[in-house]
């Protein structure tokens, strides 16, 4: 039989789907992943993570990049943080252990809402070649109903939540470009925050707008309102970076670049 992968992130939707998944597929057949990007998440992600093994009655499997620890280090060592291709971090810390980790034949959920059809049908469209069970969607169950479900399950929504943020992303998800966003991590997180500035200001990257105006996070005004957050800031699946979109095509580059390595590496012998 087939594998079912539940795509799991430390979100409440992803959760929920994990939630139907089991309820809809024999539990052999069901596979949790997280693609381990806990060390620059919010430190209550992993407590939020065992209660949900736990209400779950279900192991989450860790994967993670063999080249990079964090996405830090991915923007230190490739020089490159987000553009109009998407973010670097994503792809190395994600996409390239998710593409490495599935097969051919997989069903892959999730945590796309009823809300997020443009999303999925971007995914559907770029990847022809996987099969998807788009399990919230179908049952018609949106962002704020996977909310409702957790709180029901007596599990604690992640900090993140409670803070205000939309998403339960890295902290500082070079994604974001809201001024609200910014500010909100300024505000909680001010060594993440100053950290981000300096990494944008060494690889002259604007990550943020003000006046519909680009600019750099240390150029944020100090007493900018602290509104809420409204940017919906999608780390999933579809984000990509250059022309790669697809699991062929991902995995054509990472042959590429598994080459190139490999080449550098005899030279320097």
């Amino acid at each position: 039989m087939n594998r079912v992968i539940v795509w799991f992130s430390c979100g409440a939707a992803s959760a929920t789907a994990a939630f139907h998944a089991l309820r809809k597929y024999p539990h052999s057949r069901v596979n949790l992943v997280y693609c381990d990007v806990m060390s620059t998440e919010h430190e209550d992600n992993a407590r939020f993570l065992i209660e949900c093994e736990k209400w779950l009655k279900c192991k989450v499997q860790r994967i993670r990049s063999e080249r990079f620890t964090s996405i830090d280090d991915v923007f230190e060592k490739t020089r490159y943080m987000a553009g109009i291709s998407g973010a670097r971090c994503t792809a190395e810390m994600k996409k390239k252990p998710r593409f490495a980790f599935q097969r051919a034949g997989d069903i892959h959920i999730f945590g796309m809402v009823a809300e997020e059809t443009k999303r999925i049908e971007n995914l559907e469209h770029s990847n022809p070649e996987l099969e998807f069970d788009w399990i919230l969607r179908d049952r018609g169950i949106s962002k704020a109903k996977c909310l409702q479900t957790i709180e029901r399950a007596g599990i604690r929504l992640p900090t993140m939540y409670t803070l205000g943020f939309k998403n339960n992303n890295c902290i500082g998800c070079v994604k974001a470009t809201s001024i609200k966003y910014w500010i909100k991590v300024r505000r909680h997180f001010p060594g993440v925050f100053a950290r981000r500035a300096a990494q944008s200001r060494e690889l002259n990257v604007r990550l943020t707008r003000l006046d519909n105006k680009r600019i750099f996070l240390d150029e944020i005004p100090p007493d900018a309102f602290d509104g809420e957050v409204e940017e919906n800031i999608s780390c999933g699946p579809e984000c990509y970076f250059g022309p790669a979109r697809s699991v062929s095509e991902m995995r054509k580059r990472m042959r590429e670049e598994e080459e190139e390595a490999a080449r550098e590496g005899s030279a320097q012998v």
